[in-house]
């Protein structure tokens, strides 16, 4: 154990054994404000959490409180106090709390409950020994969470009776329960960030304004400082004056006050069933309650780094299954190109052989002189296949023989711009111009 560690652990058994100015003692309740009631929303991370805390008014007016409380899964949040107020003198206050969380959504929650259920003992004022609870305070409160870059803010807006609305320093048998409205503000910077953040802390419990501040010096550590009845500070401590400065205590007197914040953080939960078949959220500490790594800042910091690594990793395969998709889908456009020139191709082969027995036909219809229907054969040969330069060969011989001179010219022109070495055609042009024309030229393109 470390010197330091030891002068706080120190510290905070002087502040518990002094436990010697009003019953709601600064950072003597749950949660982490000062006089009013709040919802911390670290407590769930922490099997128990134990304050202790000094107020003092003047140099012989001071009271010490104790508290420690936990919260359970079901969010039933238990706590009990033990304070030694002001007045009665010589008395001590064994208190009870209550918290239930009622609603819950996102950074927005509800709680309602009941504090300061107080057993009394050890006062020389008459009735005021055992249970009071004249003073017993119910109380409803809203609070939200908010986070930007470092900085976090929560709000609490509630309402209570009993010690929340009035709580005097002075003692009073019958006090009046009256409902009132208390606010207040937590403001976490990024300073000791390490350890949790240096807290400012703001608050309006009804009847004045308290200021304060929670000093993380280790991760389950904070030191609490606060001054109640801010608004009220130039009377602080006026029973230490003089003369005409002289003055008793006034039931909202100014108090200075520091404690000391201590929380054990929960290491496992016995109940929680883990299922080693199934994913761990997101990443490999998703389940892990990475409390257990503030006792040592090099293994957050090895945690951390680690963590940063997986995530680049993790964008690294992003981005090669992304390129992997695409050079998929390249793939599968060309294997639907090349499926399309097979086709097209088979295609093609099919109407070149219907296109060849069309031809085949109409030779058979020239050679009986069926010209007619030779002609149609031709015709369906070519609408098969529109580039056979025979086809339009032998369609121009059967113009001819039909008669009709200058369709017959027109298409033995297309076969020879179809197939410019058709050397035949130009031999049945010349001589059809020459009115020579034989049937052995017929013959030569495959007509007779």
């Amino acid at each position: 154990m470390s010197k330091i560690q030891f002068l706080f652990i120190l510290l905070f058994f002087t502040l518990l054994n002094e436990l010697t100015a009003s019953s709601r003692l600064a950072f003597s309740r749950p949660g982490n404000m000062i006089r009013i009631p709040d919802i911390s929303y670290k407590a769930k991370d922490n099997l128990f959490t134990v304050n202790a805390s000094s107020e003092y008014l003047s140099s012989n007016r001071r009271g010490t409180g104790f508290s420690i409380n936990t919260l359970t899964k079901s969010g039933y949040l238990y706590a009990i106090s033990l304070v030694k107020p002001v007045e009665p003198i010589s008395s001590t206050e064994f208190g009870f709390h209550f918290q239930k969380n009622i609603l819950e959504y996102g950074d927005f929650r509800i709680d309602a409950g009941i504090q300061d259920l107080i057993l009394r003992q050890g006062t020389e004022t008459l009735n005021a020994d055992g249970l009071d609870t004249k003073g017993l305070s119910f109380f409803s409160i809203i609070s939200t969470a908010k986070s930007f870059n470092d900085f976090s803010i929560s709000t609490h807006l509630g309402f209570g009776t009993g010690k929340i609305n009035e709580d005097s320093h002075l003692f009073n048998t019958n006090p009046d329960q009256n409902i009132g409205v208390f606010l207040g503000f937590n403001f976490t910077t990024p300073f000791l960030i390490k350890n949790g953040g240096l807290d400012f802390i703001t608050e309006f419990d009804g009847q004045g304004l308290n200021i304060g501040l929670s000093l993380p010096i280790l991760t389950s550590t904070n030191i609490n400082l606060s001054i109640t009845n801010f608004e009220n500070l130039g009377s602080f401590a006026t029973e230490d004056k003089q003369g005409n400065e002289y003055k008793d205590l006034a039931d909202k007197a100014p108090s200075l006050s520091f404690g000391m914040e201590i929380s054990i953080p929960k290491l496992f939960d016995p109940d929680e069933v883990i299922d080693e078949d199934k994913p761990l959220g997101d990443g490999i500490y998703s389940k892990t309650d990475s409390s257990i790594l503030f006792y040592d800042p090099i293994c957050t910091d090895i945690v951390e780094n680690l963590r940063d690594s997986i995530k680049v990793s993790g964008h690294i395969i992003k981005n090669l299954t992304d390129y992997n998709n695409m050079l998929m889908h390249n793939e599968a456009m060309l294997i639907d190109s090349t499926r399309k020139n097979l086709l097209k191709e088979q295609s093609s082969l099919i109407n070149q052989n219907q296109a060849m027995r069309h031809l085949s036909r109409s030779l058979r219809f020239f050679y009986d002189e069926e010209y007619r229907n030779a002609l149609s054969e031709v015709n369906l040969a070519i609408e098969l296949n529109p580039d056979l330069a025979i086809a339009y060969g032998r369609r121009g011989s059967i113009y001819y023989k039909l008669g009709d001179n200058r369709r017959a010219t027109l298409n033995w022109n297309v076969a020879l711009q179809l197939d410019p070495e058709f050397t035949e055609i130009y031999d049945m042009l010349e001589a059809a111009d020459q009115n020579r024309l034989t049937p052995v030229k017929l013959e030569k393109i495959g007509v007779k």
